[in-house]
């Protein structure tokens, strides 16, 4: 199958965006076992971001997409810079977790929820990117619907951070959580994105009940 320029643009597009996914994958999954290696994805991450920020400008000025290749690459522009960011919060946390564990920090009895909400905005993230990978709106809805769940366990993991920890060290196990927390509200910003650019619909601020 033969493709035309823009065609082209738009897959290269995509395939750096795949390698950029890849790379916070392992950044989240290591955050807290290893956060060496989540750091050390840093630098390639962020020069994905200016790659695919570089070749969005270069495909819209040499080929004036219009409709729904316009629509691709306008979405492709907002999700560049979710994942950058989905990446810095990972890379918050490798800080954070590096911080605490250099002060010999005890964080066991918290450290089943750390895991859980890691966990969660893992899938969320996981999830979220393929809903825009198969235009998945169902699947993008259901993301929606469930990040109040990583919101509780930010709550709980705060009020027992607070209850059990000194102050120091409970502002650093907060930070953690929020920073998943961050993680799951970005993949969930993808996932309306995703729907409005499937089904034109605009589902940001609406109840759980009415989508």
């Amino acid at each position: 199958m033969s493709f035309s320029p823009l065609e082209k643009s738009i897959r290269e597009i995509q395939s750096k965006l795949d390698e950029m996914y890849n790379h916070i994958v392992v950044m989240i999954d290591h955050s807290l076992e290893d956060p060496d290696e989540t750091l050390k994805r840093e630098d390639r991450v962020n020069a994905l971001e200016i790659e695919i920020d570089e070749l969005i400008v270069r495909t819209i000025a040499l080929y004036h997409p219009e409709a729904s290749p316009l629509r691709e690459i306008l979405m492709s522009l907002k999700i560049n810079n979710d994942l950058e960011r989905i990446a810095d919060h990972a890379e918050n946390v490798a800080r954070d977790v590096k911080q605490l564990r250099r002060k010999g920090e005890d964080l066991s009895h918290l450290w089943d929820d750390i895991s859980l909400i890691r966990d969660m905005s893992r899938r969320a993230f996981v999830e979220a990117y393929s809903s825009f990978k198969n235009r998945d709106a169902d699947l993008a809805k259901e993301i929606w619907r469930s990040d109040y769940m990583v919101d509780a366990l930010r709550d709980k993991i705060l009020k027992k951070a607070v209850d059990t920890l000194p102050t120091p060290t409970a502002l650093k196990t907060v930070s953690i959580a929020q920073n998943f927390e961050r993680i799951a509200d970005l993949a969930t910003n993808i996932a309306e994105d995703v729907v409005f650019i499937v089904e034109g619909e605009i589902i940001k601020h609406r109840s759980l009940e009415d989508v």
